[in-house]
């Protein structure tokens, strides 16, 4: 209970200090999506693979209908997300992305759900959406840069 309290308090101070950020777009799903003008969807498949190496990240699994990367976190937000979702004794948080690849009109859509998750000690795992509107304005611009164009509620 003390935690609970202690992380509530730490959001509603951080929350207070910081300036609201808009989302880039609002989309059906309410998660960062765009479709590409091609209906081949290996080579978006690819074009995603392309991208999380270009950033940094390990490909996790890569198919025609869906691509998903990540790595472990470093510095202060991995300290700070094994404070909120883990203890002393949970893995160092790794962070995910996972892209959903689809025919869609003619043309192929891309729905992108991020996530972060620490293993704890006996094996039991949390896992938490990232989907404030940092996240998702920092995932559609880079979906945008590879070729994609937001899809509108």
């Amino acid at each position: 209970m003390k935690k609970l309290i202690a992380i509530s308090a730490l959001v509603a101070g951080l929350a207070g200090c910081a300036e609201p950020v808009e989302r880039m777009a609002k989309t059906p799903s309410g998660r960062p999506e765009v479709v590409f003008s091609t209906r081949n969807t290996a080579s978006v498949s690819e074009k995603l693979t392309a991208l999380c190496a270009q950033k940094g990240l390990l490909i996790r699994e890569s198919s025609q209908n869906q691509v998903v990367c990540g790595g472990t976190m470093d510095g202060g937000d991995a300290i700070m997300t094994q404070f909120l979702i883990g203890n002393s004794y949970s893995t160092t948080p790794e962070r995910y992305v996972r892209f959903s690849i689809f025919p869609s009109n003619g043309k192929t859509r891309v729905q992108a759900y991020q996530w972060v998750e620490t293993q704890m000690a006996f094996g039991q795992v949390n896992k938490v959406e990232l989907n404030g509107n940092s996240q998702f304005n920092d995932v559609l611009k880079a979906l945008v840069a590879v070729g994609g164009k937001p899809v509108s509620a």
